[in-house]
């Protein structure tokens, strides 16, 4: 066990919840039974998470990757969701706050940490609920996702180029039963680290908001409020940090004029220019050109076209798509003269879900019989996102909660009655263990 894991298993079992696998006292990953109100056991594994490889081993790289082969249509279908999540979120003016900011005038989201959330949330659905968030998902091939995650999963936790950690973890109420498959599952090809807690409650609070801390190194300090009618959270977070490069020479970062809608502002601009051509796409809507990363990734920059906003561009996907990954057409010596920034973005992203169809798993209908036999459905989805570039690089990073509650079932034929408390009344008031404490009537409120 590795000594982040160890010390979030502290914080879990110090604060009353019970770590099915987190708190074994194991130094390697194995079974730690916990028994359920219900009689049913977990024997749960701890998730192993494959270890970065080093640069100089390139067989175990080779290997990797082809063990862990990354599916075509997998991929299309994340870029897809990705895009089209993407402009829902971006666009919906009520989804996102931006810290120290107006309301969404910065915003960033994360496709990837929504995407794990809700596959791993998906593979707890059955019926109409399973049909419509595979949907969303764009999965061809619905049995694959958990195995095309988890090679994403492997792949990426292995590179030993990269710098983006992913980490996913399931809070599960330990008063209610969750079906093997689903514990299973999501611990083998998601690597969900497993906590059994009790929801509503301040311990459990700050043991998920210090998990996220963790694994999102410091740059996210949630707030976390969770419910008593709450059966599991599943909370993904991705961390990425890297430097440019060719970083840029703090030297020639001047003050200038950023030209905000609501009015010209000064900021300090990074300026760097690069002699060897570089590709770029230019259409009469945007031009778009690309910084590199030391460790492979690339961070890409659309700029409107004068008379085109921002907005028309998020709140088309399929443009969105089109602006951000249509292949260049052009080289140039290119020129960057870039903002410096740092925001924090909160999002409730059940309202632009909803807007790309996705109703059943929100309602009274939901059916996540393959996570429980407790009627349930989502009742939060929340993302939390920061990010920040200068002169040597960028950091950004995301959590996405993605919480099922319980669900109180009504009879079908319940009729409709009008209370309406006009002429005299009686009122009591009882205690939590049954005994009244007040009795009285109410025969002129206005005395």
């Amino acid at each position: 066990m590795n000594r982040p894991l160890i010390a979030l298993a502290a914080i879990a079992c110090i604060a009353g919840a019970l770590a099915l696998a987190a708190c074994s006292s194991s130094s390697e990953p194995g079974n730690a039974p916990q028994e359920g109100t219900s009689g049913d056991t977990y024997a749960v594994a701890l998730p192993a998470v494959p270890a970065k490889l080093g640069e100089d081993d390139a067989e175990a790289w080779l290997k990797t990757l082809d063990e862990n082969l990354l599916d075509a249509d997998f991929l299309a279908s994340l870029s897809t969701f990705s895009y089209k999540t993407a402009s829902a979120a971006l666009s919906e003016p009520e989804a996102s706050t931006s810290k120290d900011s107006e309301k969404g005038a910065n915003s960033t989201y994360s496709p990837v940490s929504l995407y794990y959330a809700f596959a791993l949330a998906t593979q707890g659905a059955a019926g109409q609920t399973a049909t419509e968030m595979n949907a969303l998902l764009g999965a061809t091939d619905p049995a694959a996702v958990a195995q095309n995650s988890g090679n994403l999963f492997r792949v990426m936790a292995s590179d030993p180029y990269s710098t983006t950690a992913l980490a996913n973890s399931i809070w599960m109420s330990d008063n209610d039963p969750f079906k093997q498959s689903f514990v299973d599952t999501a611990t083998q090809q998601f690597y969900a680290t497993p906590f059994a807690v009790k929801f509503g409650t301040p311990e459990t609070d700050e043991a998920i908001a210090s998990w996220i801390k963790d694994n999102t190194r410091g740059t996210i300090d949630p707030q976390v409020e969770t419910t008593s009618d709450q059966l599991m959270s599943i909370i993904n977070t991705v961390y990425f940090k890297d430097g440019w490069v060719i970083p840029f020479d703090v030297e020639n970062t001047k003050d200038d004029t950023f030209h905000a809608a609501d009015g010209d502002k000064t900021v300090s601009f990074m300026m760097q220019k690069f002699d060897d051509p570089r590709e770029y796409v230019q259409t009469d809507r945007y031009t778009r050109a690309s910084l590199g990363f030391a460790g492979g990734a690339t961070m890409s920059f659309v700029l409107p076209a004068e008379g085109v906003t921002a907005g028309s561009i998020l709140s088309d996907a399929a443009l969105l798509e089109e602006s951000l990954t249509a292949p260049a057409t052009d080289l140039a010596r290119i020129t960057f003269t870039l903002p410096k920034a740092t925001f924090d973005t909160s999002f409730d992203l059940i309202p632009p879900l909803k807007s790309l169809g996705l109703e059943t798993p929100f309602s009274d209908q939901a059916d996540f019989s393959n996570l429980t036999e407790q009627p349930a459905f989502i009742s939060l989805i929340k993302q939390e996102s920061h990010i920040a570039w200068d002169e040597n690089g960028a950091e950004a990073s995301a959590y996405t909660n993605i919480g099922i509650s319980k669900m109180s079932l009504m009879p079908e034929d319940v009729p409709a009655v009008d209370f309406k408390l006009d002429r005299p009344f009686l009122f009591a008031i009882t205690s939590a263990q049954g005994a009244p404490l007040f009795i009285g009537v109410c025969g002129n409120p206005a005395a």
